[in-house]
């Protein structure tokens, strides 16, 4: 019992040390060199930025003032934010929270290169927080979509008929709800519901199984719908599901 205690222990203290990582540290530095920014925004224009800066030290800025900087170190998989910090605005100590990072001690930042989700691949780990890169996760693998399992399937689809949008994959999915202003038409939709005929959409993901709806089998499809413009003019995107079966493939 008494060796198998100590095994544990080390087992416990070699996790803690990242000795398991499983990558070469050359693919965790090519990661951090291409990823010395995490940028957290809020709507439209209020954003934080934290930087990593080549002679070791760090700043995290707010949209139009700076709060905060100090010195990291940078080793395997892990990035260490020193205490004390060589400046911090008190009153903004706060934010330092929305990286994950605590206000009166040394945080640790970590890089999962396999971390995943239907839209990226790799990732900083940060306290209880996330920050993507911009990789592509892979596709044609299973994900989870907001609690619902699916395949990630990057095609182009046209609508051939008018389709309901539908929070989840069934015929009791709630309906979606958008605002639309067709550019084509000049013509404004209040409370859209539907995908219109000989739309075409670029597909996120399908269903692991197919329905028979209408005596046609086929899978739900995910797809990003584009609402009415919103202020300063960019459009109110909404991830919705449509049924599969009343739409043709383009490739």
């Amino acid at each position: 019992m008494k060796k198998k205690a100590i095994l544990i222990v080390l087992f416990s203290i070699l996790i803690s040390a990242n000795i398991f990582s499983q990558h070469p540290k050359s693919e965790y530095k090519k990661y951090f060199d291409e990823n010395r920014e995490i940028f957290i925004s809020y709507g439209f224009e209020i954003f934080l930025r934290l930087t990593f800066k080549d002679d070791n030290t760090f700043s995290t800025d707010g949209f139009d003032y700076h709060f905060c900087d100090g010195t990291y170190s940078f080793s395997n998989n892990t990035i260490k934010i020193n205490y004390p910090f060589n400046y911090i605005d008190k009153g903004n100590v706060k934010s330092l929270k929305d990286f994950g990072l605590n206000g009166d001690k040394a945080s640790e930042i970590i890089i999962d290169l396999d971390k995943s989700d239907i839209f990226c691949k790799g990732a900083y780990i940060s306290g209880d927080k996330v920050f993507w890169s911009d990789k592509p996760s892979e596709p044609y693998k299973e994900y989870i979509f907001e609690g619902i399992k699916c395949i990630k399937y990057p095609i182009r689809i046209r609508i051939k008929e008018n389709l309901k949008m539908r929070k989840t994959p069934s015929l009791k999915g709630e309906l979606v709800h958008l605002d639309y202003y067709n550019k084509e038409k000049e013509a404004y939709i209040s409370d859209r519901t539907v995908v219109f005929k000989n739309e075409e959409y670029k597909v996120l993901a399908k269903t692991l199984t197919e329905e028979t709806i209408d005596g046609i089998t086929a899978p739900w499809y995910l797809i990003l719908v584009e609402g009415a413009p919103q202020p300063p003019d960019d459009p109110l995107c909404e991830y919705v599901w449509i049924f599969g079966g009343y739409s043709k493939i383009l490739e």
